[in-house]
């Protein structure tokens, strides 16, 4: 019997225009993966093709949807049936970031997470899951956060969705794992990009003392951890110290600190 591991021909990388996203197209490429890149970005998606292009000799494909809308991965799996591609690595990596008291959150922007964080993940687990249990072979990686355990102000909807995703791929792993497909969840801590809308000067400092992770490498953690079939993937030492203290941190301690923290100061009331 051969021992040699069957890799992906074709990967799907939602959210491919930046940041992340980019990082993994980039990184698949490097591997040889061919691409199908999805974002609504249309042309910061076709710099991340160009990019690639300039460096891999994959063959790349661009189609830009608003992934938070309910047919968006019907219409990603209709792209794909139309240029003859059937995708064996799904990485659902797209997502929004919001910071502010749930009550005072923009209406607009919290719908668009719920439905970018768990109808768009689910969906596209959904279509191209059946794809791939019918062929007994493919990959899914589902990016969640190491916010999934963390119940904070201020982080309320896109915590409750990141807890959402590291659930649902977990339910997947168990019920996809008879028919050879593998179905991952990444959750990282905090990464070097510009989703937190963080000062450069404070990227610089959090990356010199290990709270912010580079996107490079990140990126190469989860996809190794994904072509192990491994359930879950937390990348750094440092992140598994934090979910620790996450795990046992009593709730009487969370305002208290939060109150010591210049960002949180406009959720409490003044006086």
């Amino acid at each position: 019997m051969s021992t040699v591991k069957r890799l992906p021909n074709w990967t799907l990388v939602t959210g491919a225009a930046s940041g992340i996203g980019r990082a993994f197209a980039l990184a698949c490429a490097q591997r040889g993966f061919n691409l199908v890149l999805v974002d609504i970005n249309e042309r910061a998606l076709a710099e991340t093709a160009q990019a690639i292009e300039q460096t891999s000799r994959v063959t790349t494909q661009t189609f830009t949807t608003d992934l938070s809308k309910h047919d968006a991965a019907d219409k990603c799996l209709a792209f794909c049936d139309e240029n003859g591609i059937e995708i064996d690595f799904l990485i659902n990596n797209a997502g929004i970031f919001l910071f502010d008291p749930l009550l005072d959150a923009p209406e607009r922007k919290v719908e668009i997470m719920c439905d970018l964080h768990v109808y768009g993940v689910t969906h596209m687990c959904t279509v191209f899951g059946k794809r791939m249990r019918d062929r007994r072979f493919g990959y899914i990686l589902n990016v969640s956060s190491l916010s999934a355990w963390m119940p904070m102000p201020g982080i309320n909807v896109y915590n409750a969705s990141k807890a959402y995703v590291r659930s649902l791929s977990a339910s997947l792993y168990f019920e996809l794992k008879p028919y050879g497909v593998g179905v991952t969840a990444v959750c990282p801590g905090g990464i070097n990009t510009t989703l937190f809308g963080l000062p450069d000067n404070l990227r610089r400092l959090a990356c010199r003392l290990g709270f912010l992770m580079q996107p490079e490498k990140l990126v190469q953690k989860a996809i190794n951890a994904a072509l192990r079939r491994k359930k879950e993937a937390i990348p750094g030492a440092l992140n598994h110290v934090l979910l620790g203290f996450m795990r046992i941190l009593p709730n009487c301690l969370v305002l208290p600190i939060c109150r010591r923290v210049p960002t949180y100061r406009r959720f409490f009331p003044e006086g």
